[in-house]
């Protein structure tokens, strides 16, 4: 019945088109704008939450030398990375540390990149050229997009060709640890049709010993327009290879300091991932009238992943794993009148359809032969509305709710003789179903024409991974874990103040969670932890001192702790309580700009350190970022410093013993230095 639903509503929404003819000539008055296919926010103007939008200006200017540390420097926001390339790092919205992954969603013009194992999002495929924008939307978006923002979702919405016009972009990027880039975009559009794409590739030798990181990666976006409507279609590859480093170790009572005799080595040097990543995205906007648009969308994404570890003593990790995801996802948009009223209302489903299949092997022993072969079967359906209804010409109810429920079957075949004929047991097969209901309210007002407040409630939800589902238990034997869904209800109250010179933004928030999903280091299982809570308070601000100089600010306040149970108090591990940015740009004489950033976050307790007892912390670091761009006609010529002074710093580690004050951690790199050139054809 699962699998029936969504046929059912494509069957529906074909049905509905013929409203188009009708309705078209029934209702001449033109409200609001309507929502465009790669957003479902609609005018972000009188949404009651807190969010931030990130224009392709605003990146060009940028001196973040990857994607995560351009969102980083946003209120809210922080990054964990266990190596420099972007393929490797998390993002955090309002403090989850470990597990920031699951708790932080992540759009590419409104289709999930997170997947349903514990895989990073590769933000290293996703070109700066092609970014129009990117909207963060801090404690909400669980009704418009689903399972997994908790903390919040980052929407990057690509360039559309028919806004571009033709033209024709190439650049290569030098500079430190032999770092290499190349990219060519190009876009063409006529009446009949608008086309972009994108080739990308990028080779370093990394930071540190076996860090080597090599991709290949493109992109294609077809749009076509049908009279009012439009037909699109995007797709794309992307193949990688890296290696992984691991940790650095210190035990003060052996005298091991690796972060300060040798940062830059590695314990791991047989140590490897790769990936190749296809997806294709394609759809219909229809424009029933002036103030209606049905989207009928649908997505395949394969993704294979294959690793290696090698813990030495005859042991050693090899998996290869496939991912193949289908999803449709049509959605009506409306713009309504009640009482006179003004209200926009979108409507729509979400189908996803998960094939996961993972050979886990020994490789010192048969690299060929698993031990484990898990074939996963997840479907995940959901029903959701949200509606912006005016109830005054200054005040603005946004109100929303989604169902949504998951269906996973697994089953693992284990082979002994693959684990050298003793440790090691096959899991019993798993049928889980669960069901979760998320909602929006909120309510926003426009004091003045530059100052406007709001206050708003919600409730959100995640659902376990699979990687978290299959596990060891407590007698070290392989099983399907049953988890208990998280959910969080969560408060807010902002304000926001917008003139020509300057704007700012408060808001402070609670988020109380229930059953939270995370690695218990002292069971060495994932399990449904006590309740915890995040508090905190994220300002920004922006403000234009002069013609040619720019200022812009960002700190945030993050409590995450422990509510009940024997950690009732404790902080949780990895969520930095302060962090800190503040920017200047100077748009310089002979067409040249000049960026200044300086990032600060503060000390965190260690990934394992629950019981918060380790007696010391990740250390705070600070950052400074600079960035000289100068234009000559169609070619631009850019100078990037990153960590002007050199910092010595990691964002990640592990603790050990208290007794011993030993720990692992993985080192970030030092001053590193780009130098670009791009060249633009009209």
């Amino acid at each position: 019945m699962l699998l029936q639903k969504p046929l059912l509503v494509l069957a529906i929404s074909a049905a509905i088109m013929p409203y188009k003819a009708v309705n078209g000539a029934e209702n001449d008055k033109t409200l609001k704008p309507l929502l465009v296919t790669a957003s479902r926010l609609g005018d972000i103007s009188n949404q009651a939450a807190s969010i931030t939008v990130i224009s392709a200006e605003d990146i060009r200017r940028s001196p973040a030398r990857t994607l995560p540390d351009l969102l980083a420097e946003q209120a809210g926001v922080s990054i964990v990375s266990t190596n420099e390339h972007e393929n490797s790092a998390t993002v955090d919205i309002r403090g989850f540390g470990e597990t920031a992954g699951q708790n932080t969603l992540i759009l590419l013009d409104g289709r999930r990149l997170n997947d349903i194992d514990l895989s990073n999002v590769n933000y290293a495929a996703i070109p700066y050229q092609n970014i129009e924008r990117i909207e963060i939307i801090r404690g909400s978006g669980a009704v418009l997009y689903g399972d997994g923002a908790t903390g919040g979702v980052i929407n990057i919405i690509s360039k559309n060709p028919k806004n571009i016009g033709n033209r024709a972009i190439i650049s290569t990027t030098a500079g430190s640890d032999d770092y290499l880039e190349t990219n060519a975009f190009g876009s063409f559009a006529n009446e009949f049709i608008a086309i972009n794409a994108n080739i990308n590739h990028i080779e370093s030798d990394g930071y540190r010993d076996n860090s080597e990181f090599k991709q290949n990666s493109g992109q294609l976006d077809f749009r076509i327009p049908l009279s009012d409507d439009e037909l699109y279609l995007q797709i794309g590859s992307y193949d990688n290879e890296t290696g992984l480093p691991g940790t650095r170790s210190v035990n003060p009572t052996t005298g091991i300091n690796e972060l300060r005799t040798d940062r830059e080595g590695t314990n791991s040097p047989n140590d490897w991932a790769k990936e190749r990543t296809e997806y294709l995205t394609t759809g219909y906007t229809a424009k029933l009238s002036d103030n209606d648009i049905l989207v009928i969308d649908a997505g395949y994404r394969q993704r294979q992943q294959k690793s290696q570890f090698d813990y030495g003593f005859g042991f050693g990790d090899y998996a290869d794993t496939d991912l193949t995801t289908f999803s449709v996802t049509p959605r009506l948009i409306m713009n309504r009148q009640l009482a006179n009223r003004d209200i926009q209302w979108i409507a729509g489903v979400d189908w996803y359809d998960y094939d996961y299949q993972s050979d886990r092997a020994d490789f010192r022993r048969n690299s060929n032969q698993p031990v484990h072969q898990l074939d996963v079967q997840q479907q995940s359906l959901a029903f959701y509305g949200q509606g912006d209804l005016e109830l005054t010409a200054k005040t603005n109810l946004t109100a929303g709710v989604r169902t949504q429920q998951v269906r996973l079957k697994a089953r693992d075949q284990f082979d002994a003789s693959a684990s050298g004929g003793g440790f090691g047991s096959e899991a019993a097969p798993s049928n889980q179903t669960n069901r979760e209901n998320s909602f929006e309210l909120g309510l926003s007002h426009q004091f003045t024409q530059t100052f406007s407040g709001f206050v708003r409630g919600g409730r959100s939800a995640r659902f376990g991974t699979v990687d978290e589902l299959f596990q060891f238990d407590s007698g070290f034997q392989q099983v399907f874990s049953i988890l208990e869904p998280q959910t969080a209800l969560t408060t807010e109250v902002g304000f926001k103040y917008d003139t020509s010179q300057f704007s700012s933004q408060l808001s402070v928030f609670n988020q109380n969670l229930t059953d939270e999903i995370r690695f218990n280091p002292v069971t060495f299982q994932n399990e449904n932890l006590d309740k915890t809570k995040r508090q905190g308070l994220e300002l920004s601000a922006q403000a234009k001192l002069t013609e040619t100089l720019r200022l812009s600010a960002a700190y945030s306040y993050i409590d995450a702790e422990f509510r009940e149970g024997d950690l009732d108090g404790n902080q949780v591990p990895l969520v930095p309580e302060h962090t800190y940015h503040l920017g200047l740009t100077a748009d310089l004489p002979w067409q040249s700009i000049l960026s200044i950033h300086w990032n600060y976050t503060a000390a965190t307790h260690f990934a394992n350190d629950m019981q918060n007892d380790f007696g010391r912390k990740i250390p705070s670091y600070q950052t400074v970022d600079l960035k000289l761009a100068k234009q000559l006609d169609a070619l631009e010529v850019a100078l990037q410093i990153n960590n002007l002074f050199d910092e010595e710093y990691y964002n990640f580690g592990i603790n050990g013993s208290a007794t011993v004050g030993n720990y692992n951690a993985y080192p970030l790199p030092e001053r590193t230095m780009q130098v670009s050139v791009s060249y633009q054809f009209d």
